[in-house]
């Protein structure tokens, strides 16, 4: 069976990808290896990265007092940003039974593992329906913020996302973001594999309200095509974010100036030594341009409507409509049997298709249904990669059912 991240058949989870100005960039920041945390050390390699978060912020429309740090992925920004949030809003301990953390039923368990790294596992996960397009329900959201608060329970955190795992989804984000500001409920929205799509204009309304929140996580190891190992997290108000993770450095650091024009990175996380990140992501942005990566993900999301599309004209299969670049399937016209029979079918049919290892796709299960699911994003994917995973689909359709 076909693994290889990257590949051009690879439609599996998120595909991860490389780019060789990337690999090249790795290549000088283990060579030099620069402590690119502080800026006495490495001024240029902090201004690099500072430059590339406040790229990243004008993309959402984010204010200018916001600050942020590069990290090593999607699930390391948000510990960031719920942290900030639990430290802002002065909790202890003695809190933590009580807040509640406002999830919709397809957001990715990262938060949920995050939650339980700072400590806060005895929160209440209280889970809020979808609508029909698979976005948080914001109706929903207000009538459990009001129920908790009038419970004497303390509504904690909103955590949106826009593009989830298993679906492609986008939540209404400034639809919660009302609810949230009525209410004093930090919203934390994850973008981590959707959020470059705001390069893209035929999709950037999806985003609207991201510039609201208080802080938002993107993955450029995702929608910048970079290899694995570089997340992003940004704050709304700086502040915050410092408040949260400086503390007084240790005596052999005393001789660091006390002021700088930049805010360290070391003061932005909790992180004390990393890898320089930065010039992973801004070698291939130097190198191809902007304009590449939004032609890139452009096309990926042409490709889904296409895929969309083609799978619509196969008889038997129950296709949903995709937001982004995820198309879930399935096949429905088995005669005269339902349920489980129907999925141990696709299961079935995943395999047919994945067996001769030209393309690779994998299952989910969403809303207690099994789907099969294709995600249209390794920037090597064109349109006869996915006539290949359309006609290994019929293929394996034709051996199931004779």
């Amino acid at each position: 069976m076909l693994m290889r991240e990257g590949h051009p058949g690879y439609f599996a989870y998120v595909p991860g990808n490389s780019l060789y100005p990337s690999a090249i960039g790795d290549f000088l920041a283990a060579a030099f290896n620069p402590y690119a945390l502080v800026n006495y050390a490495c001024p240029a390699a902090v201004e690099m990265q500072h430059s590339l978060i406040r790229w990243v912020a004008r993309l959402f429309g984010y204010p200018e007092s916001c600050a942020g740090n590069l990290t090593s992925g999607g699930t390391v920004g948000n510990l960031i940003a719920m942290a900030t949030a639990r430290d802002e809003k002065k909790l202890q301990a003695k809190d933590y039974h009580s807040c509640v953390v406002y999830l919709s039923e397809l957001t990715h368990d990262g938060i949920e593992k995050v939650l339980h790294t700072i400590g806060m596992g005895e929160a209440v996960i209280r889970k809020i329906p979808v609508t029909e397009r698979f976005g948080m329900d914001p109706e929903k959201l207000a009538e459990a913020v009001e129920k908790d608060t009038q419970e004497g329970l303390i509504p904690f955190a909103i955590a949106a996302t826009t593009g989830t795992t298993d679906v492609g989804s986008v939540d209404p984000i400034d639809e919660l973001a009302d609810v949230a500001e009525r209410h004093g409920v930090w919203l934390h929205v994850d973008a981590c594999y959707g959020g470059f799509f705001v390069l893209c204009d035929s999709v950037k309304h999806l985003f609207k309200g991201v510039e609201r929140a208080d802080s938002f996580t993107c993955d450029p190891h995702k929608g910048l095509f970079v290899p694995f190992g570089a997340g992003l997290v940004l704050v709304r108000n700086w502040q915050q974010l410092l408040t949260s993770n400086r503390r007084n450095p240790v005596s052999t650091l005393q001789d660091r100036p006390s002021f700088s024009r930049h805010l360290n990175p070391e003061d932005l996380t909790f992180e004390q030594s990393t890898h320089f990140r930065a010039v992973r992501v801004w070698l291939p942005l130097q190198v191809f341009g902007v304009g590449t990566f939004r032609a890139a993900l452009q096309e990926k999301l042409y490709l889904s409507r296409y895929l969309y599309h083609k799978l619509k004209a196969v008889p038997g299969l129950f296709v949903l409509e995709p937001q982004l670049s995820i198309v879930l399937f399935r096949y429905e016209a088995v005669p005269g049997q339902q349920g489980c029979y129907e999925a141990e079918f696709n299961l079935r049919l995943l395999g047919q298709v994945c067996r001769d290892g030209q393309v690779f796709l994998a299952s989910t299960t969403v809303l207690g249904q099994l789907y099969l699911r294709a995600c249209v994003f390794a920037f090597r994917t064109h349109r006869e990669h996915v006539d290949t995973l359309v006609a290994s689909l019929r293929n394996g359709l034709k051996e199931l059912l004779g």
